[in-house]
């Protein structure tokens, strides 16, 4: 940590109440976004900071979903506002926000972890109450302008057409990035939702489907090899579902939603990666029907 950096911190620290802040830690120091873990006496916390380029509206959408989910519901860390009672502020040419550091551990791939996020998953999505739509598009109709000039041009918007509106299927409270990287288990057990800077309402399908393919495709990028995670799709599923059959019809939408969120990133890490990307969307979507079997098989043992 540079010392002017310390000393910014230190300074916008001084907005809070807080009891002999210390700086103990920077969290993904070359990213442009600024996360510190402070610790006091009673507890430690986490300040966050976005560059001021970030428009506000994006920042309240931050906040806003913190008082939701963090500060309501418990599900996520509690927002605490400053000595004016602003829940951000901007400074040093950041917007500032501080939350609760969560005493925990970051969930992992396995089967029993993905349960346990399906479940949280399913809870956080039957939330009442919320109105700010997330400020991540839902629609797909920016995709259309990509990858123009790729050799795959065509089947790709064969796959886009296909992806129905989800901005008018329903609507509830989503994360949309849900996975062990954005979940922490307290120590008494219960999954807490971390950054939620897209988080607000929007569709379920996304916000399920994203881990079936940007996760559950293991691809090798020494060989090329992929393969399938089944056992985590099917703890997630048996997470979120409980026991309720899984009808075709959401199973469907979920590999849709799983379709669009993994082309949504394929732009995420630079040209000399689409190839790599087309390649893992076309085995993820190949793994569907294969997974439906598992999971209807696994219904019927569970009727004998």
């Amino acid at each position: 940590m540079e010392i002017d950096r310390t000393a910014m911190i230190e300074q916008v620290l001084k907005n809070w109440d807080l009891a002999y802040p210390q700086i103990i830690g920077q969290f993904h120091a070359d990213s442009p976004r600024l996360t510190f873990r402070i610790h006091t006496r009673l507890q430690d916390y986490i300040l966050k900071g976005q560059p001021c380029s970030v428009l506000e509206n994006t920042v309240k959408s931050n906040v806003n979903a913190h008082l939701f989910l963090g500060n309501q519901h418990k599900m996520a860390p509690r927002l605490y506002p400053t000595k004016t009672g602003a829940c951000y502020i901007s400074d040093h040419g950041y917007w500032f926000y501080l939350v609760e550091f969560i005493d925990g551990r970051q969930m992992e791939e396995t089967t029993e972890d993905e349960y346990k996020i399906g479940q949280a998953a399913r809870k956080l999505h039957s939330l009442q109450g919320y109105d700010v739509k997330s400020p991540d598009p839902q629609s797909k109709a920016r995709f259309y302008t990509w990858f123009r000039d790729r050799s795959f041009v065509k089947e790709y918007d064969a796959i886009l057409n296909e992806i129905p509106d989800f901005e008018k299927l329903d609507r509830c409270f989503v994360h949309t990035d849900i996975g062990p990287h954005n979940t922490v288990l307290r120590q008494d057990g219960k999954v807490m939702f971390i950054d939620l800077d897209d988080a607000g309402i929007g569709s379920r399908y996304l916000d399920i489907g994203w881990p079936f393919i940007m996760q559950f495709v293991h691809f090798d990028h020494g060989t090329g090899k992929m393969d399938y995670r089944f056992d985590l799709a099917q703890s997630f599923l048996r997470g979120y579902f409980g026991e309720r059959e899984i009808s075709r019809e959401a199973y469907d939408l979920i590999f849709y939603g799983a379709m669009q969120m993994h082309i949504s990133y394929m732009q995420s890490y630079g040209p000399d990666a689409v190839e790599d990307l087309w390649k893992i969307l076309l085995f993820g979507m190949a793994q569907k029907e294969p997974l439906w079997e598992l999971v209807r098989k696994t219904e019927r043992e569970k009727e004998k």
